[in-house]
């Protein structure tokens, strides 16, 4: 089983596998977008190329070809026992470390984005597939914004919200749900800034970022029950006077803070002649820390880098009064040294492997 699992045919297909997939992910970007490319090309097993022929996705591949090198690495073992082959031996351990890094990456990395008009700033991203039901009450122009992870809401669970001027407990909460308004049936009971009385589940988007959250909440004040509607695409949150001040509620993509400040000052796309495909986007941004600042240049393959931070340009919008938005995927991940440690080694092996012929070469001569 070892012998056939450690073929070299498995691993050369492995290989032309990964090279369609990160071509066609490349370009399926440009017309989809990031996140879509990523779930369809290289976060799936398989996926329908054309809408009905399975084609396997970059996990499986990866999958297989990490076994198919621990396969070669076990069968062989006793032949890179011998010390002429520790070369050889340190690139297979190099590699499989490299494999492992990129297994530690896609559970620990936190993926969101920053979605700026150009103008606008911002020193927080947003989660593109989860929530957090929010509030803020009416204090000068800064406010704190208390949130809490919607990944815990279930019919009956109160939210602890430190806050003695009320309580509320989760109703209904559907991941992805439609949004109705129900004029006939208004209700001083119904708490919603748009008018939204009625909300119903819908099945998941395997384009999560796609998906729209909705919740009913059971808001309790001054000895009353309120059904307190909050839907994921509303603008603007909903506001509700008690206690003397006005607290507001919003359903929202969750925040992560930023440790600096993001500026979008100017976003070019250029399009392909007579159509609307982009052939280009690119966003120069104004990165600020403290009292430093500096302009960085965002396009494809080429992102901003600040500390565990990686910005990319993900996707762009133009609105119906022409303005245009800039969508930058932000990845967190502090295992990112990982990969550049493995490639180290593997060079280290190839360094090792080609001193350790050369002096066996130059060994032979001596002795002829």
């Amino acid at each position: 089983m070892f012998k056939i699992l450690s073929s070299v045919r498995i691993t050369v297909v492995c290989l032309f596998l990964l090279f369609i997939l990160t071509f066609w992910g490349t370009v399926a970007q440009a017309q989809h977008g990031l996140y879509v490319a990523q779930e369809r090309f290289f976060n799936s097993f398989f996926f329908l190329a054309g809408g009905f022929l399975p084609f396997p996705g970059a996990q499986l591949v990866l999958w297989v070809l990490f076994i198919n090198l621990v396969c070669v690495t076990i069968t062989r073992f006793r032949t890179y026992r011998q010390w002429s082959q520790a070369g050889i031996l340190t690139i297979h351990f190099g590699l499989l470390f490299y494999f492992v890094s990129a297994f530690i990456i896609f559970h620990v990395a936190k993926e969101s984005n920053v979605h700026l008009m150009e103008g606008e700033g911002t020193n927080v991203s947003s989660s593109y597939n989860e929530w957090e039901l929010a509030y803020w009450s009416d204090k000068g122009q800064k406010r704190q914004v208390t949130a809490f992870d919607a990944k815990y809401f279930k019919p009956g669970f109160e939210i602890p919200f430190e806050n003695h001027h009320f309580t509320i407990s989760v109703k209904q909460f559907y991941p992805n749900t439609a949004a109705f308004t129900n004029p006939n049936q208004r209700s001083s009971r119904i708490l919603n800034i748009s008018g939204i009385s009625l909300l119903e589940p819908k099945p998941l988007l395997k384009e999560r970022e796609k998906n729209i959250a909705g919740g009913i909440f059971d808001l309790k004040f001054d000895g009353k029950s309120y059904a307190l509607v909050l839907y994921g695409a509303e603008f603007h949150p909903t506001p509700v006077p008690m206690a003397g001040k006005i607290y507001y509620f919003s359903l929202r993509h969750k925040r992560y803070p930023l440790p600096f400040t993001l500026k979008l000052e100017q976003f070019k796309a250029q399009f392909h002649p007579g159509t609307n495909v982009a052939k280009s986007y690119e966003s120069n941004v104004l990165v600020s820390t403290g009292p430093l600042q500096r302009q960085v240049r965002i396009f494809m393959n080429n992102p901003l880098r600040y500390k565990d931070y990686t910005l990319y340009q993900a996707s762009y919008d133009i609105d119906s009064m022409g303005r245009q938005y800039s969508t930058l995927a932000v990845v967190k991940n502090f295992a990112r040294i990982l990969p550049y440690m493995a490639c180290l080694i593997v060079f280290l092996g190839l360094a090792l492997h080609f001193l350790i012929q050369a002096f066996l070469l130059r060994l032979k001569q001596n002795e002829s």
